[in-house]
């Protein structure tokens, strides 16, 4: 009896055996779906009436310095944030648009990597080429028309040659966080972010209590942390005034009333609508909108309220 036993219960296993193996096998043979090698948020880039004014405007306010200049279909000033990260200011000196944004460029290790991986996933990524700040470039358009650039920084592309320089001391934050953009469809914004590049949802919050969702926050692959904050406003149409306020930018701050007490001593004016206030994320944020009504909020790092 104790012998058949042992027969009965070697076959099961060679069963088992065979079948954890060929699981195995097929494991093996199905490919992990490979992550964009994107660094972070390169630059955001916004339209300017007059980039000597809006220039001023930003050293002047936030403390970033000039870096350098790149001609595409208009003159483009660069101001830096910290070694990886700027702000671009597009010139438009015959009237800035309703849409002030002129595109989001994400840094990546490879191009070439990045334009074969776009096309698997059966996007259609413009040819790569050399941008007039040297580096090498590719990109995209989201479901709601915004522009999505590709940007590897190459030992001679201007990033580089400015690594460590124009690092001003009076900076009120050395961190782009995130980039605000409009989204009418979020389903179809998820195929594009979500499904094809791989963001990942980390927050999603609504104007009121019990209210519909107005923003997602959907980070970037990677280690940086950076992320996109959908602005969800399905079929509503949107003045000027409500397009320079959701298409913003965000930097990071350890310490929002310091910024702010920065930022006046820097000459901005000591108004209600400049003091800081907690967000819907239970973060302290303050709101400055710049010449042309591009809204820049400042957030801090940690939660207003902790439990």
């Amino acid at each position: 009896m104790k012998i058949f036993n042992f027969a009965v219960n070697a076959k099961h296993m060679k069963k088992i055996l065979l079948l954890v193996l060929a699981l195995s096998c097929l494991s093996m043979g199905k490919k992990a779906k490979k992550v964009l090698p994107i660094l972070g948020i390169a630059h955001v880039a916004f339209q300017v009436s007059s980039l000597e004014q809006s220039r001023a405007f930003y050293t002047a306010f936030y403390g970033f310095e000039f870096a350098f200049t790149s001609y595409e279909d208009q003159e483009a000033w660069y101001l830096k944030i910290n070694d990886n990260q700027f702000v671009k200011l597009v010139s438009k000196p015959e009237g800035t648009d309703d849409n002030r944004l002129v595109e989001i460029a994400f840094q990546v290790s490879d191009i070439e990597t990045t334009i074969a991986m776009l096309q698997e996933r059966g996007l259609d990524p413009t040819p790569m080429e050399i941008k007039s700040d040297g580096t090498l470039a590719t990109g995209i358009v989201d479901p709601d028309g915004h522009n999505l650039i590709f940007v590897e920084y190459t030992s001679d592309s201007k990033q580089t040659l400015a690594k460590g320089k124009h690092l001003g001391s009076r900076r009120v934050s050395d961190r782009l966080l995130h980039v605000g953009v409009t989204i009418t469809n979020e389903a179809a914004a998820n195929k594009l972010y979500r499904d094809a590049l791989g963001f990942q949802e980390i927050w999603r919050g609504s104007r009121q209590d019990g209210g519909p969702d107005a923003w997602v926050n959907m980070q970037l692959p990677g280690d940086s942390g950076d992320y996109i904050e959908y602005i969800l406003i399905n079929d509503i149409k949107l003045s000027r005034r409500q397009m320079g306020t959701m298409h913003h930018m965000c930097l990071l701050t350890d310490d929002i009333k310091k910024a702010h007490r920065d930022m006046l001593f820097n000459a901005l004016p000591d108004l209600e609508r400049y003091e800081p206030l907690i967000a819907r994320n239970n973060r302290w944020v303050c709101n400055v909108h710049d010449l042309d009504g591009t809204r820049c909020e400042l957030m801090e790092s940690k939660p207003a309220v902790t439990k």
